[in-house]
């Protein structure tokens, strides 16, 4: 037996150094490539909260195009905006790369993951769920979640706040009530709490297994502890997500459909009221999705709506804590739009919001909740005067392009101005929610959240930073986030 796997490995190390076929991208620029195991080992040994930063610095070694060759593994790293465009834009290359399959036995193969025409199927199934007057329905949610959260504020000890834990919470309660139409901060059940820290916990495993190469087969990752928990999670949050699509169906076969009668729905009804699964289950009865679609674009709406904003808002508190003055033109637009006035925001309110719209832009500029994108190549093609063969994988790097200073003069400043003075720039040039045919299909959503909360936040308090004009250091889990806990203090306004 040992001689058989001995003469394996031999004839697998000749092949590899004599007959492997040469790849054009074999020529760029990147980290020592040695034979067989090519840069694997570069980044070993490397602590994973450093790696982040460690990766930041391949484009000033190496240009902004470079490949890591990981066995035989090629994955072609880019920063351009002219090499984004022809990437995101591909209409056929839109196949996510291998990390994602790690989420697939959470997510299935919904939006986020599948691909190829079920892909080009499901978002057009999904597309009209995020109308404009679908949106706005939810925006009554938006209100009172972020009342919750300023209430919750006023209520905290006096003292610097651990933005990540509030801001979770909120997006998550938030995402949760839109989605599935359950109001998870007012149910105490056993199974609603356990869904709570499942959500939290899921995608911290999801990263632990990732930056540990050898959990990455099924075969062991599941005999491991990690496993074993990431297992017991799956159960708990797809059974949740299970028993709030059947609830939801026997009360539409009770009380009827809310998606018939939309317009009705703009009309303040606590009890009943239009939720995201709403739409997929007309969908079902439409023959446009099955019951297990079902599950799997809630437990996405779930994935991606929660973590991504809160990452956002949370750095953005950050940076309008640090910068008094931005803080206060956005309460001086709130203050002529509102006036002395209490009440919450209309959408068309929202929509008067411009320069916090401009903050939100220059907050996710910055700080992209998804740092980069990956694609698996399926189908040859060029990208300028390289040919890009099918099976390499490509990371578009979204928090590099965004702070090139040929793009962004100072791009290290905090300037929302810049998406007020109608400069001219790449179309390219600012893509935090993606671009091209998988860009976010959640983006309006997004926004009007974070304005909602954002303009809620800044009518109520003045934020003061933790520590004046520090920045954290950065880890790129599932999402863009800070190593260590980002503080900052909240002083009521005064209504006078």
């Amino acid at each position: 037996m040992f001689w058989l796997i001995g003469g394996i490995v031999i004839l697998f190390v000749i092949w590899k150094l004599f007959f492997e076929e040469e790849n054009p991208l074999d020529h760029l620029p990147g980290p020592k490539k040695w034979p067989i195991v090519g840069c694997a080992f570069s980044l070993l040994g490397t602590p994973y909260d450093d790696l982040f930063s460690t990766m930041l610095e391949f484009p000033k070694k190496y240009g902004y195009r470079y490949v890591l060759k990981i066995f035989s593994r090629r994955i072609l790293h880019v920063y351009n905006v002219d090499d984004f465009e022809i990437i995101l834009t591909h209409s056929r290359n839109i196949t996510k790369n291998r990390p994602y399959d790690f989420l697939e036995p959470w997510l299935g193969a919904g939006l986020l993951i599948s691909t190829g025409s079920k892909w080009h199927r499901r978002r057009k199934t999904l597309t009209p769920t995020f109308h404009f007057n679908i949106l706005r329905n939810f925006s009554k949610v938006f209100e009172e979640k972020s009342r919750d959260l300023v209430h919750k504020l006023k209520n905290m000890p006096e003292g610097n706040v651990d933005v990540l834990s509030v801001i979770g919470d909120f997006t998550l309660y938030t995402i949760c009530e839109t989605a599935m139409g359950t109001q998870l901060d007012c149910d105490s059940s056993t199974s609603a709490v356990e869904y709570k820290d499942t959500i939290k916990n899921m995608g911290t495993q999801v990263i632990s297994r990732l930056t540990k190469f050898w959990l990455h087969p099924d075969l062991l990752f599941y005999q491991t502890s990690l496993g074993k928990q990431f297992a017991r999670n799956l159960v708990t949050a797809h059974s949740f997500a299970d028993n709030v699509i059947a609830e939801r169906k026997k009360r539409i076969d009770q009380e009827g459909s809310l998606v018939k009668n939309l317009e009705d729905t703009t009309k303040d009804n606590s009890k009943r009221r239009l939720a995201l699964l709403d739409l997929l289950i007309e969908a079902e009865s439409n023959g446009e999705i099955d019951v297990e679609g079902i599950r799997e674009e809630v437990n996405t709406f779930m994935f991606e709506g929660h973590d991504t904003t809160a990452m956002a808002l949370s750095f953005g508190l950050m940076l309008l804590a640090d910068h008094e003055d931005v803080q206060e033109r956005i309460f001086e637009e709130c203050k002529a739009i509102f006036g002395n006035s209490d009440r919450t925001p209309s959408w068309s309110d929202l929509a008067e919001m411009k320069y916090l719209e401009a903050t939100i832009k220059e907050i996710l500029r910055l700080y992209p909740s998804v740092p980069f994108i990956g694609r698996e190549i399926t189908e040859d093609f060029m990208l300028g005067d390289i040919l890009v063969k099918k099976g390499v994988e490509v990371l578009v790097h979204i928090y590099d392009m965004q702070r090139r200073a040929d793009l962004y003069p100072d791009p290290e400043a905090f300037q929302p101005e810049r998406f007020l003075n109608g400069e001219v720039r790449h179309p390219y040039a600012f893509v935090p929610f993606s671009a091209g045919p998988r860009n976010c299909i959640g983006q309006k959503f997004a926004m009007q959240e974070m304005k909602c909360a954002l303009s809620e936040i800044c009518r109520n308090f003045t934020l003061v930073a933790a520590e004046r004009g520090a920045r954290p250091k950065l880890k790129a889990d599932i999402v863009l986030r800070p190593v260590h806990p980002i503080y900052v203090k909240f002083i009521p306004r005064s209504r006078d």
